[in-house]
């Protein structure tokens, strides 16, 4: 008689799982581990995926895409490292989407929006027109991907430097240095032009940058280290 054999048989009978009834069970479990991660991330990753430069259109394929691939590797996947995890899938189904169909610009649907998903706000939501929230999300697309990755979580997400470190899967002074580099991209990006012109700047894209985060002092710390 088996081992496994001997543990059923000192169960009482209701209690004796079976492999079939053990292996339903697991994915019971991961079902609904699944079902938290969609019900707790999807704000997140859909604002992900549309800031790393996923069109309107293909928001909703592109947020089923990231959770199936996810699911996939559900067992791999550490709870404490979960949005990390997501991110960097993010990052991926992104990259691939752009590969895949020709960009074109599109207004935000605000009323779209607010009625799918409820978020916090954010300095692009604070934006007060559609001309300034295309500006920065056509800044955003001029970024090179791993720029634009620091900066979103950064500025958009709030995430300090450690956690950004974490969810990328690179060091510290990598974070800061990618960070650096993709604010004064959009500084650049959003100053204004030497010469006079008659459009007026769109409210709530600042020209100076002012409005970007401070670094924590420590982190700041981190980024001198690493210059």
């Amino acid at each position: 008689m088996s081992a496994q054999q001997s543990i059923a048989g000192a169960l009482p009978g209701p209690l004796a799982m079976t492999d079939c009834a053990v292996a339903s069970e697991m994915d019971a479990r991961r079902r609904a581990r699944i079902e938290r991660l969609v019900r707790e991330h999807q704000p997140f990753v859909w604002r992900s995926v549309r800031r790393l430069g996923v069109r309107d259109a293909d928001l909703d394929d592109a947020v089923q895409e990231v959770f199936l691939a996810v699911a996939k590797n559900i067992d791999s996947v550490q709870l404490e490292r979960e949005r990390g995890y997501l991110f960097r899938t993010c990052v991926y189904v992104a990259a691939h989407a752009r590969r895949s169909v020709q960009r074109r610009r599109e207004v935000i649907d605000e009323e779209r929006m607010s009625a799918e998903i409820d978020v916090r706000p954010t300095p692009e939501q604070g934006a007060a027109t559609s001309e300034a929230r295309a500006r920065l999300q056509a800044i955003l697309d001029a970024m090179p991907e791993d720029f634009r990755a620091a900066f979103v979580l950064f500025e958009l997400e709030r995430m300090t430097m450690a956690e950004i470190a974490e969810t990328l899967g690179i060091p510290p002074g990598t974070v800061a240095s990618r960070l650096r580099a993709a604010r004064q991209l959009f500084v650049s990006a959003v100053r204004p032009s030497p010469e006079p012109s008659e459009s007026p700047e769109p409210q709530g894209v600042q020209p100076s940058g002012a409005g970007l985060r401070r670094p924590h002092p420590v982190e700041r710390r981190e980024e001198d280290e690493e210059r």
